[in-house]
């Protein structure tokens, strides 16, 4: 348990990277956001990019993200405060309301139950500090709490301060530009989808960022087909293979060049690469020339680096087959296939929908990958014998027989037949 704090308490941190988790009733059905702004010495952003919301779920320098889907908290972000850059003097973190304003009846933030802002370790299993809330205002915004600079280091102080308006009016007050909106749907333009003055009226679900994530990852992709069919065409080597694929990681799927790790060794064992985020390693990869077949040993070769290195996530490919992989080192090292897209002729939107998975944004959104891998690893034959042998399921098979057929036999029977039915068929 951490230190719990009153309205207007401060703490230090004794941590640089941490989550900062908000909280409240899970049963509210209300439309409730979590956001944050990153705050210069005049008292405000000092751009809008500093504004940190549903649409606009990281800061260019990485140093605040929001993630998703959260496991335990409404809302969560993850901070890298070693990033900050020197000009922000301090982080505010609000919720907001999206209600008509002065209507009577509507929600407000005094109705909020179990509210709560909490700091963790970056792993989410320690808590540092927590600030439970008990607003009584009528107001559409709360300032929870804040993160800010002191003698060289940082400290959370315990706000919340009720503000008059939603999202739009606190977001002006600290010194977003957003322009005023109107109910009619327009076409944006791609330099909007990043601007706050369009994107705050254009609410998006995480589902709905993810589908325009995906499209705009295909639509890169297929600028690249020509490029690849050639190379599979003409057989190109392995080095001149690399070179596409190291454009195809930059320009597609999102990494930095000094985030694209090449020829990493550890314990005798060499990755071709090594993509992080951060000085986090998160996915091995293995590259082989473009287009040939991919065989077990080239599974091996990919999985066996991040056995050693703690890496639970394998790439392997030859261009037009990308192959990614879960990594298990329990009492063996074991490399299962999570999905597979191939990219020629065509690359789908479902394809590409997987491929978010290992892009910077995927991999940077808690979860994602390991989300999609539990659900492939649930419908696997392993895990429907598993569920087809448990003993209610056993006990309702004995039953239907008993309905449809008169014929009464023992739960051990069924059981034996069902087994020599799935495992040796």
């Amino acid at each position: 348990m951490g230190l719990e704090l009153q309205q207007g308490a401060n703490a230090p941190l004794v941590h640089n990277r941490i989550l900062v988790g908000i909280g409240w009733d899970a049963g509210l059905s209300w439309d409730i956001d979590a956001c944050a702004f990153l705050i210069g010495s005049t008292g405000q952003v000092r751009h809008d990019q500093d504004f940190v919301f549903y649409n606009q779920a990281e800061t260019p320098c990485g140093s605040l993200i929001l993630e998703s889907d959260p496991d335990d908290d409404q809302r969560r972000f993850r901070a890298f405060l070693d990033r900050v850059p020197e000009d922000v003097t301090k982080i505010i973190f609000t919720v907001t309301l999206a209600t008509e304003p002065d209507v009577e009846g509507c929600p407000h933030c005094g109705l909020l139950d179990q509210l709560y802002i909490r700091l963790t370790d970056l792993a989410g299993e320690d808590e540092l500090i927590r600030f439970d809330l008990k607003p009584a205002g009528r107001e559409r915004a709360l300032m929870l709490g804040d993160l800010y600079r002191h003698q060289g280091t940082w400290k959370f102080r315990a706000v919340g301060q009720g503000y008059n308006g939603g999202l739009d009016t606190l977001a002006t007050a600290l010194g977003v530009n957003l322009q005023s909106s109107t109910a009619e749907e327009t076409e944006v333009s791609e330099d909007d989808r990043t601007n706050p003055a369009v994107t705050l009226s254009r609410r998006r679900s995480p589902k709905q960022v993810r589908a325009e994530k995906a499209e705009a990852l295909q639509k890169a992709l297929r600028r690249f087909l020509p490029q690849i069919r050639a190379a599979v065409d003409n057989q190109l080597n392995e080095s001149n293979t690399r070179m596409i694929l190291d454009k195809i990681l930059m320009d597609v799927f999102g990494y930095s060049m000094d985030e694209i790790k090449a020829e990493q060794k550890v314990q005798g064992r060499k990755a071709d690469y090594v993509l992080a985020v951060g000085d986090q390693d998160l996915i091995v990869g293995e590259s082989k020339r473009a287009g040939l077949t991919l065989r077990d040993k080239h599974v091996f070769q990919s999985t066996s680096y991040g056995a050693y290195s703690g890496i639970r996530w394998a790439l392997l490919t030859n261009l037009a087959t990308w192959r990614v992989y879960h990594i298990a080192t329990h009492d063996m090292v074991t490399a299962n296939l999570v999905f597979s897209v191939d990219l020629l002729p065509d690359v789908s939107l479902e394809d590409c929908e997987r491929l978010l998975l290992i892009s910077r944004f995927g991999m940077t959104r808690k979860g994602m990958l390991e989300k999609h891998w539990n659900e492939v690893s649930a419908l696997t034959r392993e895990s429907l014998i598993r569920a087809l042998l448990t003993e209610d399921v056993i006990n309702k098979i004995r039953l239907v027989i008993k309905r449809d057929t008169g014929c009464s036999f023992d739960n051990e029977v069924i059981q034996q037949v069902v087994e020599d039915t799935l495992i040796h068929p």
